[in-house]
């Protein structure tokens, strides 16, 4: 039945359905069940009282309802803009996008524990033989977890083991227990992270109220010699550029899953990661993408880097391990950082120049396949035609190109050709 039928024989939900899957396509992927039902109920609310008062105005004015379905079925479609603003599909949802199957390697690291006393991880915090990453979640538990953790230890129950990454340099990079590490570090102090006093509530009435410092000798003495295991994690094949990317994804258990870009973020910290941060608030870039602020799920940066790494050498699926590898190799390389923020503004200066505001936005979102393919393309030439938004209005009509940019788009015949075409049609 098409959209008119649908409203005029009451079927409500089904149109709503229609709707807005039509209008999500592969980006309905992007929300949760939950989310999606909630927003189909509001969808479905307003079309049936829409479609009411507006046939039902007809009828006491005697004017003609001929034009009441296709004034409804409008005035649905602009709600769905509203319902699902464009900072919430930031990048097109493609199926391949979401990563091939590839076959998981064995891996060459050495996996130990450890039992040091607080008191010591207090001091190797303290002196940063201990690190965490910006990304890393803030401080988010409550008064009342953290002091159930520090009465943990006075009571002498366990509590779960933490894991740290152990870096060439020596120091160990947190994968899981940063909340545990903080709360410990803050009872010491006298203050939770987020700079409140730390005194416990909720445990038992001979530590209820009491801070660090209040304690008797002997609990005092009991927390500082309390032990908390310590999983060690130290890759061993120096050629190896993806374990520490598996290991942080697995073990991490913070909440919401961890987009790839996040992981990449927390494990491959150094000079590129930071110019990488610094170049997404690039002004012609933030209008490319199409937000004021960053991506909260880095999806924004994924891109710089997907780029960046399509500038640097061949590519070779799949996309994941091979943007995982670019950021390996460059992460501690500041004099390289500055040759690739040179190459990703001037190339983002120019798109905006020439073709203007989101300009891949071909659905809904980045198309992130046409991205890579004409930011590619411009960063290979400079001299630009005079009708190149007209040759790139052709390109986006072009049927070999638009098989390219929307079906197995991370395999390598698929990169390569996509991106040959977009020279094609935009320089040549």
């Amino acid at each position: 039945m098409t959209e008119k039928e649908l409203l005029e024989a009451g079927s409500f939900s089904e149109l709503s359905n229609k709707l807005l899957f039509e209008y999500l396509g592969n980006n309905k992927r992007l929300f949760e069940s939950g989310v999606l039902n909630s927003r189909l109920r509001i969808l479905e609310a307003h079309i049936r009282d829409l479609y009411s008062d507006l046939t039902n105005e007809c009828k006491a004015s005697g004017k003609s309802a001929e034009q009441v379905p296709e004034t409804t079925i409008k005035n649905a479609k602009n709600l769905l803009s509203k319902l699902f603003p464009d900072e919430e599909m930031p990048v097109e949802a493609i199926p391949s996008e979401d990563e091939e199957d590839v076959p998981v390697p064995i891996y060459k690291i050495r996996v130990y524990p450890s039992d040091p006393t607080l008191e010591v991880l207090k001091s190797r915090w303290a002196s940063n033989e201990i690190i965490t990453t910006e990304f890393q979640r803030g401080w988010v538990w409550k008064p009342a977890q953290a002091s159930k953790l520090v009465e943990s230890f006075l009571a002498g129950l366990p509590v779960p083991p933490i894991f740290l990454y152990r870096e060439e340099s020596g120091k160990e990079l947190v994968i899981d227990g940063q909340q545990r590490l903080r709360t410990i570090v803050g009872f010491f102090e006298g203050k939770l992270p987020d700079g409140s006093p730390f005194y416990l509530r909720g445990v038992s009435p001979q530590w209820n109220g009491k801070d660090y410092e209040n304690l008797n000798a002997s609990d005092k003495n009991r927390f500082k010699q309390a032990i908390l295991r310590v999983i060690i994690v130290e890759q061993i094949d120096p050629g190896d550029t993806s374990s520490l990317y598996e290991v942080f994804s697995r073990l991490n258990t913070g909440g919401t899953a961890l987009s790839p870009q996040e992981v990449r973020n927390a494990t491959y910290h150094g000079p590129f990661n930071d110019m990488l941060r610094d170049v997404n608030k690039h002004a012609s870039w933030r209008n490319i993408f199409g937000t004021k602020e960053a991506d909260p799920r880095m999806r924004d940066v994924e891109l710089i880097v997907r780029f960046l790494a399509l500038t640097d050498s061949a590519y070779k699926k799949p996309m994941k391990q091979f943007i995982s590898d670019f950021m390996y190799r460059n992460q501690r390389l500041a004099t390289k950082s500055k040759e690739y923020r040179r190459r990703f503004t001037e190339t983002a200066n120019a798109v905006y120049e020439k073709l203007g505001k989101r300009p891949f936005h071909v659905y809904r979102g980045i198309n992130a396949a046409v991205f890579d393919s004409v930011m590619v393309a411009f960063a290979r030439n400079k001299t630009y035609r005079k009708d190149i938004r007209n040759r790139f209005n052709r390109l986006l009509e072009n049927e070999e190109y638009r098989g390219f940019i929307s079906a197995s788009t991370t395999d390598e015949d698929t990169v390569r050709e996509r991106i040959r075409i977009a020279e094609e049609v935009l320089f040549k």
